[in-house]
């Protein structure tokens, strides 16, 4: 699946400018960077940021819904959240694997959109597939700056590397303020129809109840919380953040 987000209209000149995206998402399945870094998004394309998505799985093993309901879902979500750029790189779900076929696939991605950021899961979750895709994302960013590593396109590395929460919480190197979009955060969650919040019959799983929709706004309250302000969502980088005197005392 390779969505084009709202570029079918826009003159090629226009459409060249989005392979430089400021930021790009990597997520095992669709509907993981909805939930974990949805804010982030909203904020950063209402600051006229360039962003795009990239799915690894098309997250064939749901309990819930097929593939066509996820197409449609995700699309929906895609929309909501007014992301420039998403694809599908339809990597087996339930089999992300460290191989060499793999890893290209990613560093041809982030050689064609050459990202500034990339933000990838964070390698230590409940969902075998987060640890592997966050394992096989961190290399792959790594190795997509290696010139002698041949591509149609030339080598390019992104400047950091972020990672973000999902079910377990994560030693945060900053917390991001999303209370001014967090209602549009949900909107874009609950596009998932399948997935999330629902009371349609059909088996229930572990996000499909209120537990989860409650738990999801507990969290984002409680990474508020610790910075003095209503909804956050966390984020770690092994890399050194920047502060300057002009900064400092905006911490």
């Amino acid at each position: 699946m390779h969505l084009r987000i709202d570029l079918i209209h826009l003159p090629i000149s226009v459409y060249l400018q989005m392979k430089n995206l400021d930021a790009l998402f990597f997520a095992a399945h669709p509907d993981d960077v909805e939930l974990s870094c949805g804010g982030m998004i909203i904020k950063l394309v209402n600051s006229g940021k360039k962003v795009g998505i990239i799915d690894l799985t098309q997250g064939e093993l749901s309990t819930r819904g097929n593939l066509k309901s996820r197409a449609i879902e995700t699309k929906n979500a895609s929309k909501a959240l007014g992301i420039h750029i998403r694809e599908n790189l339809k990597i087996r779900d339930g089999n992300i694997e460290n191989t060499e076929s793999n890893r290209k696939k990613i560093i041809e991605v982030v050689r064609k959109y050459k990202p500034k950021y990339v933000f990838a899961p964070y390698n230590h979750d409940r969902h075998p597939d987060h640890i592997n895709a966050s394992r096989l994302l961190t290399e792959a960013f790594f190795y997509a700056g290696l010139p002698k590593i041949k591509t149609k396109l030339p080598a390019y590395r992104p400047e950091k590397v972020l990672y973000y929460a999902q079910h377990y919480d994560i030693p945060a190197s900053f917390i991001f303020d999303i209370s001014d979009v967090y209602e549009k955060k949900l909107e874009a969650v609950k596009c998932y129809k399948t997935q999330f919040f629902t009371d349609e019959k059909g088996p229930q799983t572990y996000i499909s109840g209120k537990a989860f929709s409650d738990n999801f706004e507990a969290r984002a309250i409680n990474w508020g919380y610790r910075i003095g302000v209503k909804y956050g969502e966390p984020y770690f980088t092994e890399s050194n953040i920047k502060i300057t005197e002009e900064t400092l005392f905006k911490i």
